[in-house]
């Protein structure tokens, strides 16, 4: 049976990024713009990262081959991932926002059969059709306005998943060779000397930020570092294909946290979209193909 582990630990880490998302929200609801929660979020994420590759005392220094694929999970995966959807996110709300990015199974399937020859079972196909079924009526794409703002809003979530799929698959590459928590603490390293060298954000020190602002972009820091360690630990094990199915399993959870602490309404069609995304992630753990049975 494939590793029961590696599901549940890409399941955690879509409620984990879920609630990040809640928690993004609620900041900007603060009169924050999206840019200075991004760049101190990373500034806070990379340093605990580091802090705790330091306490655990794990192999820092990696292989002079993978430094370019190291650096380009963070500077173009992370960045870019990062840019596109707290951007979509300020403008389309959590759960649409997130529903978007997690189109990326998709690309994740169609890279592989493209440039891997990676060949698909019949259940993941199914599974992912499923997935890509339940995302169109949980964004309600029949129903919506959508105004120009909107639309190019949506261009963005969906690049975000480009982006997304990107470090999802040159992710798996360096775990193959690097420690989890070493690929995180490098990733965010580079996603911020990308955000630093960018935005030359000199303007963060006039940022006078309140008690209540603190305490939600630290907490956002956390939840911005914890799903990508535990989405890692989980894709060492079962691998990208399936590992990015199982997390559109974050598209109902946030869907549910957004209804519950932001208040953003959900109707039947979406609720029905959310059902059958989880029964995808459901049919590709027990009928997928499993190569560590």
């Amino acid at each position: 049976m494939q590793s029961w582990l590696g599901y549940f630990l890409v399941l955690l880490s879509a409620v984990a990024f879920g609630a990040s998302s809640v928690i993004i929200k609620f900041t900007y609801s603060t009169g924050l713009e999206p840019l200075p929660v991004l760049v101190i979020q990373n500034i806070v994420a990379t340093t605990l990262a580091w802090l705790w590759v330091l306490i655990t005392r794990k192999k820092a220094a990696i292989p002079h081959a993978l430094w370019l694929p190291m650096a380009a999970q963070g500077a173009v995966g992370g960045f870019l991932t990062s840019i596109l959807f707290y951007t979509a996110l300020d403008i389309l709300g959590a759960a649409l926002a997130t529903l978007l990015i997690f189109t990326y199974p998709a690309f994740v399937a169609l890279y592989n059969k493209l440039f891997r020859q990676v060949a698909l079972a019949t259940e993941q196909v199914a599974a992912l059709v499923m997935a890509l079924i339940g995302l169109i009526f949980s964004v309600d794409l029949f129903h919506a306005q959508w105004t120009v703002t909107d639309r190019w809003a949506l261009l963005l979530g969906l690049g975000s998943a480009v982006t997304n799929a990107f470090l999802t698959l040159n992710g798996e590459r360096l775990l193959a060779v690097v420690d989890t928590f070493v690929v995180t603490a490098w990733s965010f390293t580079f996603c911020t000397l990308m955000l630093l060298i960018v935005y030359r954000p000199v303007w963060l020190m006039a940022i006078d930020l309140s008690g209540l602002q603190f305490v939600l972009i630290f907490t956002g820091a956390v939840l911005l570092l914890a799903p990508v360690v535990i989405y890692l630990a989980g894709l060492r094990r079962i691998g990208a294909g399936i590992a990015s199915i199982v997390s559109t399993a974050e598209i109902p959870i946030t869907l549910a946290l957004a209804w519950l602490f932001l208040h953003e309404t959900m109707n039947e069609w979406q609720i029905f979209g959310g059902i059958l995304i989880t029964l995808s992630v459901v049919l590709l753990y027990y009928y997928g193909d499993r190569p560590n049975r």
